[in-house]
């Protein structure tokens, strides 16, 4: 517990996405995964769904080489990777579920302030995938004794605040 603390910490004072921030991601990925395949397949996971939600915000340019890489990861890396191919039946659902979760915070950012709360909470519904993987490696106990640590070092990129200040002109 005092690792998570440590870098939930190291995280905040990183930038978020930057290289560093990144590798202590992926130091506590794997701690808490404890399987090189579910940790790849996560990575990939989520290195589709930045770029996606970058294309659909329209908030920042995407260079082609992170949409080729994405592509890959969706249609080619992700369907073949072991640890999926083995849990797709309980992942897919959940991804499904995080999709939607995602389409209507993207509703909901447009709304009032008790809608645009509702869309931050569920625009981290990827980390669901992540527990779900956790659990699937660990065990519902470890899961559990590292839930909230994983919720907040995966959303500790923006506050509310931070949030908010982002889509205040969204109409």
């Amino acid at each position: 517990m005092r690792d998570e603390i440590d870098n939930l910490s190291r995280m905040k004072q990183l930038d978020w996405d930057s290289q560093s921030w990144r590798e202590v991601r992926d130091r506590q990925l794997k701690e808490w995964v404890g399987d090189e395949n579910a940790v790849r397949f996560f990575l990939d996971l989520s290195h589709f769904v930045e770029i996606y939600d970058d294309l659909v915000d329209q908030d920042k340019p995407i260079s082609n080489d992170d949409i080729n890489r994405a592509l890959f990861a969706v249609l080619c890396y992700m369907p073949s990777n072991p640890f999926f191919l083995q849990h797709r039946l309980t992942l897919t659902p959940i991804i499904f579920t995080s999709i939607n979760a995602w389409a209507d915070a993207n509703e909901f950012q447009h709304g009032t302030m008790s809608e645009k709360a509702l869309a931050y909470g569920l625009k981290g519904g990827g980390v669901e995938v992540l527990l779900s993987i956790i659990s699937i490696t660990r065990g519902v106990e470890y899961m559990r004794s590292v839930s909230a640590a994983v919720r907040r070092i995966i959303m500790a990129h923006e506050t509310f605040e931070e949030y908010l200040e982002e889509v205040k002109d969204v109409v």
